[in-house]
């Protein structure tokens, strides 16, 4: 498991434990009033048995009637106080159960993510070549149809500004071939398509990204590979990192 995914899982486990001492003395606490609660109803009770069955209104004291009030309050907080401790319960089942399968996920740290394939990409996640423009940098999506367009149309700079600094030198490098336009115009791009997005970091995503191209006799191959952006300055750029392991 990555570093990420263990500090994630120490936050979520610090924050379930803090939950579960907070119900634990809040338990504790509506225990505590539902006993004394219990004694001011026996003490009711008590007052019922020792009263006579021919009494009247009148030989009941204003002290008593005051107490007869303050004992029926008592008892529908009794009442609303032990529903929520149901709810309490209920609610501490829930955050145990979360906590044992976040520990059962950090015991399986190697199980495998669901194979991707082009099929599974969502229809507005499908760029042709033909719908493809320069989008600009604002998103790893648009960064990556801006660089394959400037690819089809000779436009370098656009090219160079889609790489962070890590992959300048080798794009440069590549870029400087007497046949790189050649070699561009050879691949017969068809179209590209984002099968999955991976928010590592509010500055970095891991994208996995389906390309196709045509052949001389018409077929169409692809590949997928897993592109790591970073956010430099506002602007998603293509790196050299690799994809963290899932």
């Amino acid at each position: 498991m990555g570093k990420l995914k263990l500090i994630v899982f120490a936050i979520v486990a610090i924050g379930l434990a803090t939950i579960l001492m907070w119900q634990h003395f809040s338990n504790e606490s509506l225990r505590q009033d539902n006993d004394g609660l219990k004694q001011s109803l026996a003490a009711l009770k008590q007052l019922s048995d020792t009263s006579t069955p021919t009494a009247t209104e009148e030989t009941v004291t204003d002290e008593q009637r005051a107490e007869l009030l303050k004992l029926r309050v008592e008892v529908t907080q009794l009442r609303t106080e032990t529903n929520q401790i149901g709810v309490l319960a209920e609610a501490n089942q829930k955050l145990r159960d979360s906590l044992k399968d976040a520990r059962t996920a950090q015991a399986q740290p190697n199980a495998s993510k669901k194979k991707l394939n082009p099929e599974d990409a969502l229809p507005q996640d499908i760029h042709p070549k033909d719908s493809w423009a320069f989008r600009g940098y604002a998103t790893p999506d648009a960064t990556i149809e801006s660089t394959l367009w400037a690819m089809m149309n000779g436009d370098k700079a656009t090219i160079l500004g889609a790489f962070a600094p890590d992959m300048l030198p080798d794009i440069q490098k590549q870029m400087e071939k007497a046949d790189f336009a050649a070699e561009i115009k050879d691949m017969n791009m068809a179209e590209f398509r984002v099968l999955d997005r991976q928010q590592i970091s509010p500055d970095e995503m891991v994208l996995t990204i389906y390309t196709s191209r045509q052949d001389a006799n018409g077929s169409v191959n692809g590949n997928s590979e897993n592109t790591v952006f970073d956010r430099i300055d506002g602007q998603w750029k293509v790196t050299k990192k690799s994809a963290p392991n899932n």
